[in-house]
């Protein structure tokens, strides 16, 4: 009789908090378990986040680049009709314009292609990154079969004494650089404007 008379008072001694607390324990882990693995969000990581940031490198090597062909093509309504000073102003920037601006354009070039491989899952800004590549590539393919070797010719010709038919590639160089000043152009603007594209709209991160 005893032993029952202990027994009945250690289990009539129980905390019932303790099995409340025990019960919100054993309910938080079956909800744990019955929710499914978590996994990153889209976009997120090391990788990605090169990518977006080579879409910035491409707008500011595009504009560099656009800037330097717009800036020749103001400097050249500035010649005149002169052969002397058109000869001697082109001999003396195409060493340095050769060397400095198709690197620029080619490292604008491969950081599109990077943009647009970031972009590949929005649909706007991959047709406005593969436009604005196509841009670029075509203003180096005129520069590469048009200006290449007319600057070739002139930087052998002597200024005081120029060639019959210099007005003709002049023309010719003039037309050309108008055409890849025109893509170079649109090539930033088009990837300025899908990278604004990128950018969720305001309703859209309301809750």
């Amino acid at each position: 009789m005893t032993m029952l008379w202990l027994c009945a008072i250690s289990i009539s001694s129980e905390d019932p908090s303790d099995q409340y607390l025990e019960e919100e324990v054993m309910a938080d882990t079956q909800e744990l378990s019955a929710r499914p693995p978590s996994t990153p969000p889209t976009g997120s990581g090391p990788v990605p986040g090169l990518l977006g940031a080579a879409h910035r490198v491409a707008i500011i090597l595009s504009g560099v680049l656009a800037g330097a062909i717009l800036a020749t093509w103001l400097s050249e309504a500035s010649l005149g009709g002169s052969a002397e000073l058109w000869i001697g102003y082109h001999q003396a920037i195409t060493p340095s314009y050769t060397k400095a601006v198709p690197p620029i354009g080619g490292l604008a070039l491969l950081a599109t292609l990077a943009a647009l491989a970031a972009s590949w899952r929005n649909p706007r800004t991959r047709r406005l990154v593969l436009v604005a590549m196509a841009c670029l590539l075509v203003g180096m393919l005129v520069t590469v079969i048009v200006h290449f070797p007319i600057n070739d010719e002139i930087m052998t010709w002597r200024p005081a004494a120029p060639p019959a038919d210099w007005q003709d590639l002049r023309a010719q160089w003039l037309t050309a650089h108008a055409v890849r000043t025109w893509f170079a152009v649109a090539g930033f603007v088009l990837l300025v404007l899908a990278h604004s594209s990128q950018r969720p709209e305001p309703d859209a991160q309301r809750p």
